[in-house]
């Protein structure tokens, strides 16, 4: 999941490596806290499913924060086409859906 969204945020903030890195910061600490989560054997018990599934899902979701950030700082048509909105949202949908089947 970190490998579909970094490659985004530094196309599209690159002429602004500050905002660039706070983005980063923010997905990778989610990113720690998921392989976290997916890879102690506490968390796999059945009492702790939710959990897991509300951490990719807050995962899948963090991109949300930078997707309405561009929007505004570059405005909807430049975020349409350069920022690939669409198969943006198409991923996001992935995402969501996947955590779903997971809870389920």
């Amino acid at each position: 999941m970190m490998g579909s969204f970094v490659s985004w945020l530094y196309d599209s903030f690159s002429c602004s490596p500050q905002l660039w890195l706070i983005h980063l910061s923010i997905v990778c600490v989610l990113d720690i806290s998921a392989i976290t989560v997916a890879q102690w054997d506490w968390f796999a018990t059945p009492r702790h499913q939710q959990t897991r599934a509300g951490v990719f899902l807050g995962l899948g979701l963090s991109s949300v924060e930078p997707t309405i950030h561009f929007t505004i700082t570059e405005g909807f048509v430049k975020a349409t086409t350069v920022g690939q909105m669409g198969w943006f949202f198409l991923m996001a949908v992935m995402y969501i859906t996947g955590a779903g089947l997971y809870v389920a």
